[in-house]
């Protein structure tokens, strides 16, 4: 039996939406810090090259707020609800239904605080047993060393082989190849946090031995007698 693991930022939903969500937050803490209607502090940190310089250029707010409580605003964000990507939903709904054997596990890179607040606002723990969700500062490894996906493989009973789902060439692919996994990327729908090249412009070492458009790729793949 295979295990399925998917990476989680850009790959099960849009970073995008988390982003706005800690833009919004600071533009709500830093509106009332300073009296400033926080929608016109969001409009500033969305046209900006970053949040933070759109938020502290020009006059309406300029150096009031340091870089520092900025971070700790946005890092401290608790979104309440965050969407899943439609085709990642449909496809946990076809694997609970008709493949239930199957063993799920989110592999992901990032502070726990965030992952955990991105991961409750997704419901996610809905299909995923908290066991299976490893996140790089809860092992104090990231996904530039094996230690993640050697993890999901200790915390796993038997499994015949591993499938891992992700979108960066820079760090998904790597390890699980040399660990032997199947390694998918699932192809940019020109919206990701971290761009992904050609695929000639990627060292042979991290490519991932497929590219896939949607995870309806993997209904067909575990649930052929939905195709």
């Amino acid at each position: 039996m295979n295990a399925l693991a998917f990476d989680l930022d850009d790959t099960l939903y849009s970073e995008r939406d988390y982003c706005r969500a800690c833009i919004a937050n600071v533009a709500r803490r830093a509106g009332a810090m300073f009296g400033i209607d926080p929608a016109l502090l969001e409009a500033d940190m969305l046209a900006g090259k970053n949040p933070y310089d759109g938020l502290t250029a020009g006059g309406r707010l300029g150096g009031r707020l340091d870089i520092d409580t900025f971070l700790d605003i946005y890092r401290s964000t608790v979104p309440s609800r965050l969407p899943l990507r439609d085709d990642a939903r449909r496809m946990l709904e076809a694997l609970r239904r008709h493949r239930p054997d199957v063993p799920l596990y989110i592999i992901t890179d990032g502070r726990l605080h965030g992952q955990q607040a991105k991961i409750d606002a997704l419901g996610l723990t809905e299909w995923f047993d908290p066991a299976h969700i490893i996140v790089s500062e809860a092992i104090g490894f990231d996904k530039n060393t094996p230690m993640p996906f050697v993890t999901a493989m200790m915390r796993a009973q038997q499994h015949l082989g591993w499938i891992y789902v992700g979108d960066n060439p820079a760090k998904d692919f790597r390890w699980p190849r040399r660990l032997g996994w199947t390694a998918l990327m699932l192809a940019d729908r020109g919206e990701n946090t971290h761009r992904q090249p050609p695929m000639e412009q990627i060292g042979e070492e991290y490519r991932p031995d497929k590219t896939i458009e949607s995870f309806d790729y993997i209904i067909q793949l575990l649930c052929p007698q939905l195709s």
